[in-house]
């Protein structure tokens, strides 16, 4: 080797996930024990019908008859009968069996939807508080040794990012914020076309789960507050899908303003409310020739994501966009996520170390259709901890990693994104007009 080549960093490891919902999900499992149910519930019927109809021959004039010939045979006949009909392990004990089963059945896939709905509820709290006195300890450590009491508040978030479930339910956040955001017009969106992009990842056809990230997050470098691009991508068959990439946050502003990345936004988002960013994410795939037969992936960071989430909603209800996939990075959806119809496959990034995704005070339901996969990333500050490139490729390429039956399902029903041979990038930015 050359003294003056550096040997190559080793490849990072991925890191272990943590998976809720999905394929391999407890509401998935329990529509397969609804489902079982069904089948005993339709045996049941139909072996009920059976026996009554056989029931009709003890009564049968023909057989009557026969009595006068041969009244013993006769008398075997019908105790025979009744005995495969309304005996032990008879038709009538089978169809009654089986009806109890599925009753048995349906009991069971409630009351595990029910527990695991508790579970969720009191998740946040009972490992929030647990960790409480680590986070206070961590947070105290870096007040002393820093004397910066946002240091110190970092080391606390990062330390115990699940008490936020508590803090923001305990103070009513989310309802807050859209109050204060619907005091405000949110006004219309504006779409201002930036051009194409050929360079980097916008300009090569994604192969994987991280090529959609980083895709993402080059647009997210973009100085254009509001910037989104919509990739149309040619699949060898000349069947066509689009990747919609949405930006997130890039202003604090809580007053009207033309950007559309303010407090706004979310606010209104957070609780699906419409909004003029997703009204201008619709206009721009419109604008880039997104037509209504074409599979669409929406794909949003932060704030982004809430809007990719409500802009898929938009678009089933319109019937517009075929809206097939949608991908979350550090999104706070669980308020929203569930109003999907089941068509939509979501996967929701989390960091286990982030914040943001907890700002909603809930945990994304657990539907066939909605993945939620987290992995620990980051540094233990806030900013870093919720950063796209950092953080979100990352455990992206955890989640490509994993052989977890949820993701894997998810991957596959999105392979028809990685399989294109042209791509053609269309950017733009979104204002708020009044």
């Amino acid at each position: 080797m050359s003294p003056l080549m550096a040997p190559a960093a080793p490849p990072v490891p991925p890191k272990p996930i943590s998976v809720r919902g999905g394929a391999s999900g407890i509401t998935a499992q329990c529509d397969e024990i609804v489902a079982l149910a069904r089948r005993f519930g339709g045996a049941a019927t139909d072996t009920l019908h059976a026996a009554w109809t056989l029931h009709g021959y003890l009564v049968h004039p023909g057989l009557a008859e026969s009595a006068l010939l041969d009244p013993v045979g006769y008398a075997a006949f019908e105790v025979d009968l009744l005995d495969a009909l309304d005996g032990l392990h008879g038709l009538t004990w089978v169809a009654a069996q089986s009806g109890l089963i599925d009753g048995e059945l349906r009991v069971a896939a409630t009351g595990y939807e029910a527990a695991d709905q508790l579970y969720s509820d009191a998740h946040d709290i009972v490992l929030g508080l647990a960790r409480l006195p680590a986070a206070l300890i961590a947070a105290a450590d870096a007040l002393v040794s820093t004397g910066d009491p946002i240091t110190a508040a970092e080391a606390g978030i990062a330390r115990d990012p699940e008490l936020a479930d508590v803090v923001v339910d305990a103070l009513g956040i989310p309802g807050l914020l859209t109050a204060g955001a619907r005091l405000l017009p949110d006004g219309r969106g504006v779409v201002h076309r930036l051009g194409r992009d050929a360079g980097g990842v916008a300009g090569q056809a994604p192969r994987q789960l991280t090529d959609v990230l980083r895709d993402l997050d080059r647009r997210n470098d973009d100085t254009h507050h509001g910037a989104v691009d919509v990739r149309i991508l040619t699949l060898p068959d000349g069947s066509r899908r689009a990747i919609v990439d949405i930006t997130g946050t890039k202003s604090w502003s809580i007053t009207a303003t033309e950007d559309i990345t303010s407090l706004t936004t979310n606010g209104r988002a957070l609780v699906g409310d419409r909004t003029a960013y997703e009204q201008g994410v619709l206009a721009a795939m419109h604008d880039a020739g997104v037509r209504a037969s074409d599979h669409v992936m929406l794909v949003g960071h932060s704030e982004g994501g809430l809007v990719a989430v409500n802009t898929a909603r938009a678009a089933a209800r319109s019937g517009a966009f075929n809206v097939t996939h949608v991908v979350t990075a550090g999104a706070p959806v669980g308020l929203t996520v569930g109003q999907l119809p089941r068509k939509v496959n979501v996967l929701a990034l989390e960091n286990s170390k982030d914040v943001v995704p907890h700002l909603d005070g809930v945990a994304n339901p657990d539907r066939p259709n909605i993945t939620t996969a987290s992995s620990a990333h980051g540094n233990g500050r806030v900013g870093d901890d919720h950063s796209l490139k950092d953080v979100y490729v990352p455990l992206a390429a955890d989640v490509q990693a994993s052989n977890n039956t949820s993701t894997r399902d998810f991957l596959s029903s999105a392979s028809g994104y990685f399989e294109a041979t042209q791509v053609s990038t269309h950017t733009y930015q979104v204002t708020r007009g009044y």
